[in-house]
């Protein structure tokens, strides 16, 4: 059976290089950046989906708040473990553009 390739297999497996101070094979910049430029779609449709619920979390907080207060609310969400959660999926989707962008740069002086 072939395992499904996913962006944070990706992601680590290019973590793990880094961390033991492997350098990314040329060849390899250009397949892996097509397939994280794939797979970032996925992310980002998880991501919306992540934004969506903190945004629910957040007008019910709202609508329970005698006088409204947006701040109060905005902190109120922030603290939350979804909020944490949107945030590094965030940061994950930054990452994959970053890679993506950097493997262009690569190859346009490296082929």
């Amino acid at each position: 059976m072939v395992e499904k390739v996913t962006s944070d297999k990706i992601l680590g497996y290019l973590s793990e290089l880094v961390a033991s101070k492997k350098s990314i094979p040329k060849e390899q910049w250009l397949e892996v950046a097509f397939k994280l430029n794939l797979l970032r779609i996925d992310e980002a449709q998880l991501c919306n989906k992540m934004r969506q619920e903190v945004a629910k979390k957040k007008l019910d907080i709202m609508k329970s708040q005698e006088k409204r207060n947006v701040a109060a609310a905005d902190l109120e969400v922030e603290a939350t473990d979804e909020y944490r959660f949107t945030k590094d999926q965030e940061d994950k989707i930054y990452s994959i553009d970053e890679f993506v962008r950097i493997a262009k740069k690569n190859s346009e002086t490296n082929f």
